[in-house]
């Protein structure tokens, strides 16, 4: 066992719930259960040494620290680390290289429901970085996308440090309106609001509620600012959010992998409180499963109001399970029952449904967006979808969904293609490869951009029935209704991959005053796209032979 002699209350407190964890004693998804697992294997191990002093001296200040707000502020009680909070301050400080005894974590990512203290938590690490970390002349910077979310983690460092006279007098710091600065090591703690500027050198970043970041670019800055540290911390503290195709969700799902043992960074700690993806959202244990300070901050009258408005208010469902149970959204006023599509996923390939009937419909972009190009083959009476997307690489460049789309083409579930148009050969080129492999029966398409290549299917395929889907509500309102009813029944399959499966999460509906319904972009969202959804619907509206405007393509020309 890699640990330096002797122990110590938090030491122990820290162990104790990751083994409480283990042995499922305290109820806690798989990634909280993969992290503790990480965390005592380490300690086990004989790759790092596990130094509890170094637990013991930060969890003594972060507890010397006063609240400053609500009622244990107005008690003047000092903080009270909780468990599950000893147990992520033992994991980024206990750790280091046995050679170099330098830390082994040096980012650390958590993701926690509202209400669970995480801006306080942040505030605790960010002062004992700044001021008694042993680092001469520390910047610390808290990132935020807007000056309110940053004051959410700095004022309570500010208002904390104001508070202990002692702890200014002895260290020397002093505190201002937009910073806490130390004159004798020229350490501070300021705020960086927005797009970061170079020549930062941090000792320590704080990203609060990184989720409403479009871009990466605090992330990278100060990532590649701490290059002259030599045990810096980047620490990333969010809740859930509703754009999966950004940056925060990539971090997420990067952690994920790691914690899974797909991928390895040893420098990466990852504390992710949600719920499963089998749990039933609807039981109210999973909401305390996925909230570590249940019964402390977040008190069980609240957290029930908040579930039973989930239950009974479906506008605002999506908004609490992203707020409280830590799950991506894609929207607030999402369509489909994401838990219901994602069990419709299925492991089948193309090779293994070839030669069934089949439908294919296109959605083509303007010039600098995605393409969409569904195929849907039936097999029996059950429909399976299989998505082609294309893109153009000019279109990456500053696309708010950079981050999620070249991850996406490097696993292969997007095709970039050369320059800055829709590249109509590849898209042409993978519907020949769909006909020489399936029983095409029908194509249908949106003739706003799809004229031109519904000639050249009609010219070079002549036996096979092509028809435009006029965007209208008399064509959507009986294919959504089929469609929402077929994953609802779990009678559809899909091949899971992960660009459609943000865009089914995207669509939102407008219904008229008749309630039926259209396929919409959130409000205001134009980055989450859903041309994939929007193509499938096409493609089983063409096997429903329900086209309302869809007489064959000859007749309109």
């Amino acid at each position: 066992m890699a640990w330096e002699e002797g122990d110590g209350p938090f030491t122990r407190k820290a162990i104790a719930y990751a083994e409480q964890i283990i042995a499922g004693e305290i109820p806690a998804c798989l990634q909280i259960q993969q992290a503790c697992q990480r965390f005592l294997d380490d300690i086990d191990g004989d790759r790092w040494e596990f130094v509890p002093a170094k637990v013991e001296r930060a969890c003594k200040f972060i507890e010397l620290l006063p609240h400053v707000k609500g009622v244990w502020a107005a008690k003047k009680q000092r903080l009270k680390l909780e468990p599950w909070q000893v147990w992520i301050i033992a994991s980024i400080f206990g750790f280091v290289d046995p050679q170099t005894r330098l830390r082994k974590v040096r980012e650390a990512r958590l993701f926690i429901p509202r209400k669970n203290a995480k801006s306080t938590v942040a505030a605790g690490i960010g002062l004992y970085m700044a001021f008694l970390d042993d680092e001469a002349g520390a910047e610390v910077w808290i990132g935020a996308n807007n000056r309110e979310q940053a004051d959410a983690c700095f004022q309570p460092c500010r208002q904390m440090v104001e508070k202990l006279p002692d702890f200014r007098s002895a260290t020397g710091v002093e505190v201002h309106k937009y910073s806490v600065f130390s004159l004798a090591t020229g350490s501070f703690i300021k705020t960086m609001v927005g797009k970061p500027g170079d020549g930062s050198n941090p000792h320590c970043a704080i990203l609060d509620e990184a989720h409403e970041n479009d871009t990466s670019e605090q992330y990278d800055t100060m990532k590649t600012g701490m290059g002259a540290r030599t045990q810096p911390l980047l620490l990333t503290i969010t809740t859930a959010g509703f754009n999966v195709a950004g940056p925060c969700r990539q971090l997420q799902v990067d952690a994920e992998n790691v914690l899974a043992g797909h991928s390895q960074n040893d420098a990466l700690f990852a504390a992710i409180y949600t719920i499963d993806k089998d749990d039933d959202w609807t039981d109210f244990n999973v909401w305390k499963k996925a909230n570590p300070n249940f019964g402390v901050s977040v008190h069980e009258a609240g957290l029930r109001e908040q579930f039973r408005d989930a239950l009974s208010l479906p506008e605002k469902k999506p908004m609490l399970l992203t707020k409280h149970l830590n799950v991506w959204q894609n929207s607030t006023s999402g369509w489909l029952d994401m838990r219901a599509w994602s069990a419709c996923r299925s492991e089948k390939t193309l090779s293994d449904l070839a030669g069934n009937p089949a439908f294919v419909a296109y959605d083509v972009s303007t010039q600098t967006d995605i393409s969409a190009l569904v195929l849907c083959v039936m097999d029996g009476h059950i429909p399976y979808f299989f998505p082609f997307f294309f893109l153009p690489e000019g279109a990456v460049q500053g696309s708010k969904n950079a981050d999620a789309y070249r991850s996406w083409a490097n696993s292969g579930h997007i095709l970039l293609t050369p320059g800055n148009a829709t590249d109509f050969s590849s898209i042409k080129g993978q519907f020949a490869k769909l006909v020489a492999q399936f029983n095409i029966k029908g194509v249908a398409y949106d003739p706003w951009q799809g004229h031109q290549f519904a000639q050249e299917i009609q010219d070079e395929y002549p036996n096979i029935e092509v028809r435009k889907f006029a965007q209208n509500i008399g064509n959507y309102n009986p294919v959504m209704l089929e469609f929402e009813a077929l994953v609802a029944d779990n009678k559809l399959r899909h091949s899971d991959n992960p660009c459609m499966n943000w865009m089914a999460g995207n669509v939102s509906i407008r219904a008229n005053s008749a309630n039926h319904l259209f396929p919409n972009k959130p409000d205001k969202q134009p980055h989450l796209k859903i041309d994939g959804i929007v193509a499938a619907l096409m493609a089983y509206a063409m096997k429903m032979n329900q086209l309302e405007a869809a007489e064959p393509f000859i007749d309109w020309l």
